[in-house]
């Protein structure tokens, strides 16, 4: 199968390959309704995880989040990168691989992904645990959203796989709640899960 470390995400969003897989031209409506839940403290900090074109970016930052938006394509960087210009947000945006991103240790309160590790292989996603265990402060949350089942592009975020990359001894889990994740075009059955990092 197709992961992040062969799709040639610049390609896709340049042309166009399989955006009805992800793009959305509005916030996330989950995310939406998690931010309004559970605003943030003064100067919470939140790290969007393969931030796309950065509508997610910016509702993070709209909730009042000090926030960074991270991706693998540079295309993409640079097309969030116009979506916030103009807004006054306090955004900072950044070309990365969230398996190995060079940001400080315990620098963030809250990290977001929608649709980033569901595109990971498993030894992909114990280098992506690693890391989100290491921008975590400890008590820090991630608020993860993915496929639910196996199907091109994906890989599913599922309680096996949680378990697995998510142990006990780094992280506390929340339900694992179906719901829908909704793009422009189409609806894919997903999960949602909130875990928290070790203190």
């Amino acid at each position: 199968m197709t992961t992040t470390t062969t799709l040639d995400w610049d390609r896709a969003y340049k042309v166009g390959d399989h955006h009805q897989y992800w793009e959305l031209s509005a916030p996330s409506p989950d995310l939406v309704g998690f931010l309004a839940a559970t605003p943030p403290a003064p100067g919470a900090r939140a790290l969007d995880l393969g931030c796309g074109t950065g509508w997610d970016t910016v509702a993070l930052a709209r909730a009042g989040y000090r926030t960074t938006g991270v991706d693998i394509s540079a295309e993409a960087v640079a097309l969030a990168g116009e979506r916030v210009a103009g807004l006054g947000l306090e955004v900072e945006l950044r070309v990365g691989d969230v398996r190995e991103l060079d940001l400080p240790d315990e620098e963030f309160d809250l990290l977001v992904d929608r649709g980033c590790f569901h595109h990971l292989g498993p030894e992909d996603r114990d280098r992506y645990a690693a890391e989100v265990a290491r921008l975590l402060h400890p008590g820090g949350l991630l608020y993860l959203r993915g496929s639910r089942q196996e199907m091109f592009p994906f890989k599913p975020v599922d309680a096996p796989s949680i378990e697995r990359h998510f142990p006990a001894d780094r992280f506390s889990s929340g339900p694992l709640l179906p719901f829908q994740l909704h793009t422009d075009v189409l609806k894919v059955d997903a999960n949602a899960v909130l875990l928290r990092r070790a203190d």
